[in-house]
């Protein structure tokens, strides 16, 4: 097998979590294609068009969403959301937590207990599927807010917290 066979071709898909994020930095070995786009959700993935096919891919989005989300209508969402995931064409899906977020004036917590809520019922909805889910939420947050020192602007990451994401990307995708 040639250099070429061994290098990962991996596809990051989703809002800007993902547009923003310097993968040639924090996977240097990979052929990374970038298909992040700031502002959208899932509107967007839902009529993802790119052939993945060849790639293992790593899909984040739903912050963008969480505004026009309530209690009535969030299981209806959880069901488009987890469809258009098994949709992306892939070799293997890995699907990150929707992130924790402070972009709000109140500072209350409110916003990421539903978050919380509504990835719980993502995990839920993905069992029995091949998605890899990875879920650092935790791992971003500090008192029920997006962890200040992992942050720009209280909304997209710092390097901080890239390397989280570049950490539980490694240890899940088998290259």
């Amino acid at each position: 097998m040639d250099r070429m066979e061994k290098t990962p071709k991996v596809a990051f898909v989703g809002n800007s979590h993902m547009a923003f994020w310097a993968l040639d930095i924090y996977f240097p070995q990979w052929k990374c294609l970038n298909y992040g786009a700031p502002g959208e959700g899932l509107a967007y993935v839902e009529s993802f068009a790119a052939d993945t096919s060849d790639c293992q891919v790593i899909i984040q989005f739903g912050s963008n969403d969480i505004y026009e989300l309530n209690d009535e209508n969030v299981d209806d969402y959880v069901e488009r959301y987890v469809k258009a995931i098994l949709a992306v064409p892939s070799l293997k899906t890995y699907l990150f937590c929707i992130f924790p977020r402070n972009d709000y004036d109140d500072y209350s917590t409110a916003v990421n207990r539903f978050i919380r809520m509504l990835n719980q019922k993502i995990h839920e909805k993905l069992q029995g599927t091949d998605i890899i889910y990875l879920d650092v939420f935790d791992r971003l947050s500090l008192d029920g807010r997006l962890n200040p020192d992992l942050t720009i602007d209280d909304l997209h990451l710092n390097g901080k917290g890239y390397s989280i994401l570049a950490e539980a990307v490694k240890r899940a995708v088998n290259v």
